[in-house]
């Protein structure tokens, strides 16, 4: 049961939704009036009732479903359905992430509203790419559908409406050039989205070059013009790069190996060490012994470390040494002949 402060809460909040756009504007179904007027009557079960209904009975416009969404997820909240006000919060986020409510309402409804946009700035909005083919047909995909929301496409046309249901999310319809609306539907054919014909990606013009008479003369000298020999244009000399030279890989390498042969010889002086204090009596117990197994340990440690990584550095230069190749040259040649001519350039990768 909802207390008499939580109606008069939400009858504030409902009553200003229900005010937004004028009634004039749209093309209202009568379950959608109904559920605006139980809304100002305070009678919520009817209005939420009213309000799944004409999200079922479908053919809404994406600015009606808006409001059917924006009204049963707050109908919902103010009847202490938080889970299924939350799922309409989300449908509404999902093809109007700018949707707000508006200032002044509950903490429970403004703290589930902020909930799904959080929910839905992670999973992201619908989308969908809408273009025509060189061949004419309209292709539609949809790019991102966090809700698993559309279904089906819809095409307006000035003499007709084509539906086409989506495959793997996407569609390819044959139709005139005459479109004035796309529209994405729901599974009840409610209009998720719509984007105009100027909004579609269209193929890109190319212009025709002129044609230029031929004026050569079929006879006489310039009749056995031919083309001029090949020039042929050689890059310089490609430098290696300094990554891939050996002088670049092969200094890191020396000292690696000075490191870790540095750290064996300390490391067998340590043992050195222990061992002739261990043949002392009592000298396995003394500071001393201690402190030099520790320290053949841990020079040893250091040697083998600098070792690996004197053998990464080996490694590495080699493939970058070995793997190098310059490029090739190219090649620039200047072709004439009695129709044309041109400057013909060719490479190698």
């Amino acid at each position: 049961m909802v207390t008499s402060i939580a109606r008069r809460v939400g009858l504030a909040l409902l009553l200003a939704l229900a005010a937004g756009p004028p009634a004039a504007a749209l093309a209202d179904s009568a379950a959608l009036e109904e559920a605006r007027l139980a809304v100002r009557q305070v009678k919520y079960d009817r209005a939420q009732a009213r309000l799944v209904e004409a999200l079922h009975e479908g053919g809404h416009s994406p600015t009606e479903l808006r409001e059917i969404f924006q009204l049963a997820g707050t109908t919902a909240i103010v009847l202490g359905q938080r889970e299924v006000g939350d799922q309409y919060f989300r449908q509404l986020l999902a093809i109007a992430p700018d949707a707000t409510l508006p200032a002044g309402v509950a903490p429970k409804l403004r703290e589930a509203f902020v909930a799904a946009q959080a929910a839905m700035a992670a999973l992201g909005r619908l989308a969908i790419h809408a273009r025509l083919g060189a061949s004419g047909d309209l292709e539609v995909a949809v790019t991102t559908d966090p809700l698993h929301q559309a279904i089906a496409i819809e095409v307006a046309t000035a003499d007709a409406v084509e539906r086409q249901p989506l495959r793997a999310g996407a569609a390819i319809l044959r139709v005139p050039a005459s479109i004035v609306e796309v529209r994405v539907l729901d599974s009840h054919g409610n209009a998720l989205i719509a984007i105009g014909a100027d909004a579609i990606e269209r193929p890109a013009v190319v212009p025709t070059p002129p044609t230029v008479p031929d004026t050569t003369p079929t006879t006489g000298p310039a009749a056995t013009l031919t083309a001029d020999p090949p020039t042929t244009t050689s890059v310089a000399r490609a430098t290696r790069p300094r990554w891939r030279r050996i002088g670049t890989w092969a200094i890191p390498t020396a000292i690696g190996a000075g490191v870790g042969v540095g750290f064996a010889i300390a490391a067998q002086f340590a043992r050195a060490e222990r061992d002739r204090l261990l043949n002392e009596p009592a000298g396995q117990f003394s500071e001393g012994y201690q402190d030099a197994v520790q320290a053949a340990q841990d020079r040893q440690l250091a040697s083998n470390l600098a070792f690996v990584a004197t053998g990464v550095i080996v490694v590495t230069g080699a493939v970058m040494v070995l793997t190098w190749e310059p490029p090739a040259p190219i090649t620039t040649a200047l072709r004439i002949d009695r129709h044309s001519a041109g400057l013909v350039v060719a490479a190698r990768w």
